[in-house]
């Protein structure tokens, strides 16, 4: 018989979370969230974007960024502006004091991602790139 441990959607979610947990541990280092560094990550290429946005690219629920969003107001990270063309949005700017810790901490982000890849050989890292992007690409 079959081992469910043997399901590939049981074998990434548990990778996954080991992952999460390992790269949770460095962002709580800087007083932050794993989701919230997301967040301060995507507004530094974004600045003044909708929850809605944010959200379709750190592929979170709206009402999950929507969280994130509030938590990082709470420590003066982000600021919310009325978007002049619809008084109904917020537009999501960085403070000075989250654009610095963004910053601060897109190295420790950049060097988690090359120890992820570092774990496998050079000659597989192309190949695990394209079988994510073909599963993301197919998996609605």
């Amino acid at each position: 018989m079959e081992k469910f441990t043997d399901f590939w959607c049981f074998r990434l979610n548990v990778l996954s979370r080991k992952i999460s947990r390992k790269y949770n541990s460095k962002c709580l280092e800087y007083g932050i969230t794993a989701p919230q560094s997301f967040v301060l990550f995507d507004l530094l290429d974004n600045e003044g974007s909708n929850v809605k946005d944010i959200a379709a690219r750190v592929q979170l629920d709206s009402s999950a960024v929507t969280g994130v969003i509030d938590r990082l107001y709470k420590e003066e990270l982000v600021k919310r502006e009325e978007d002049p063309s619809d008084r109904r949005s917020l537009n999501i700017f960085l403070t000075p004091k989250g654009r610095k810790l963004a910053e601060d901490m897109f190295p420790t982000g950049r060097e988690f991602n090359l120890y992820l890849r570092s774990l496998l050989d050079a000659d597989k890292v192309e190949e695990f790139e394209e079988s994510l992007k073909s599963i993301d690409d197919k998996v609605q």
